[in-house]
């Protein structure tokens, strides 16, 4: 009977003693990938700059419509080309553009929805549902539209994708002493990173964090071309649109 309890005695300490390890290493992995989390993290940081009012405006549209598209309304699609009617833009001017790489195996892929005006207008009168308030105020946006169509001047945009773990590369040209922006965002499947070189290869200005929503700003020394490339870590295709002052 002694026997029996003494290693009845053995085997519990031996259980708890193992129980004690097992915590202890879970506490040291728990710390381990903390530390590699945290370490991780402090190569993307964040970027403090505030993009100017119109291209904040775009983004501000940006989101309204991507509201608007999830959950079907018509008055914020509404809101959100109102927003983008106000503002001055015209098609993006590069001296370039190109894939690096071309994958052969990735598929473009259609938008899951279309961010530009007309796109935003014609999704408000399919969630407006015959509604008269609604298709008064899509019209009046689209004479609003009309009427400062072909302005010269405001920020340039252009809509394109890249291919899953690829780049791709506008060259751009920027005056010297002027303030420089650049606002780029994804369609949210994929982290995007920018990167700003100048004419020598240094680097200017970057956005790297763990989103696809980037900005940068710079004010160049020079007049001339800028590399502008966009990364994409993700495995599948991201479709973007990109916006400069």
């Amino acid at each position: 009977m002694l026997f029996l309890k003494i290693n009845f005695v053995e085997i519990t300490m031996k259980t708890n003693l193992k129980s004690a390890i097992m915590k202890k290493l879970m506490l040291v992995l728990i710390s381990l990938a903390l530390l590699f989390t945290a370490q991780a993290q402090e190569k993307k940081v964040e970027s403090k700059n505030k993009p100017s009012e119109d291209l904040e405006n775009l983004q501000l549209a940006y989101q309204l419509a991507k509201y608007g598209y999830k959950t079907y309304s018509a008055a914020a699609l509404i809101e959100a080309a109102k927003i983008m009617s106000s503002v001055k833009t015209q098609d993006l001017k590069y001296e370039s553009y190109k894939q690096d790489p071309t994958p052969k195996a990735q598929d473009t892929k259609k938008s899951k929805e279309g961010y530009d005006l007309t796109s935003i207008l014609d999704a408000a009168k399919k969630y407006a549902d015959g509604d008269p308030k609604l298709l008064a105020a899509i019209v009046d946006v689209e004479k609003a539209n009309q009427a400062t169509r072909g302005r010269v001047g405001g920020p340039g945009v252009n809509y394109s994708y890249v291919y899953g773990n690829g780049n791709a590369i506008y060259d751009i040209s920027f005056r010297e002493g002027q303030l420089a922006e650049i606002l780029l965002r994804g369609d949210g499947d994929t982290d995007l990173d920018l990167y700003v070189y100048d004419s020598l290869g240094h680097l200017i200005a970057k956005d790297d964090d763990y989103t696809d929503l980037c900005y940068v700003c710079w004010v160049p020394v020079w007049t001339g071309r800028f590399t502008v490339k966009i990364v994409n870590r993700g495995p599948i295709l991201n479709n973007f649109r990109i916006a400069t002052n």
